[in-house]
């Protein structure tokens, strides 16, 4: 599949966060100081989507349990066992492309074993 154009720069401001679907799969980008990051757009606790939740400053926290994620690494913060699935992701010109097919699990599972 490789690389697919999914939204473009200006679609998604510094500070903002955007869920969509790409081939059935649940996306989430985020724009953090003009650098665009792209995860599953699901908690790991409870499946949640993180896109329903709050960005504040550099913190993602999920709405219903407020699990919290570091976005520039994917990294939990609260809990700290708990990690984000990344997309990899490239900007051509005024075009945000991920690929799908490279899926990245970050650190831990949240039940503490390396994924």
């Amino acid at each position: 599949m490789g690389f697919q154009k999914v939204a473009k720069i200006t679609d998604l401001w510094s500070g903002e966060m955007m869920g969509l679907e790409v081939n059935g799969e649940r996306v989430l980008l985020v724009n953090i100081d003009n650098r665009i990051y792209a995860y599953a757009d699901i908690c790991p606790h409870q499946k949640s989507r993180l896109s329903e939740g709050t960005l504040a400053d550099k913190i993602l926290r999920c709405g219903r349990h407020h699990w919290e994620f570091d976005v520039c690494s994917g990294s939990g913060v609260n809990p700290q066992n708990a990690c984000l699935t990344m997309f990899p992701i490239r900007v051509d010109g005024e075009d945000i492309l991920v690929e799908m097919d490279d899926v990245r699990n970050l650190g831990v599972g949240v039940d503490g074993e390396k994924e």
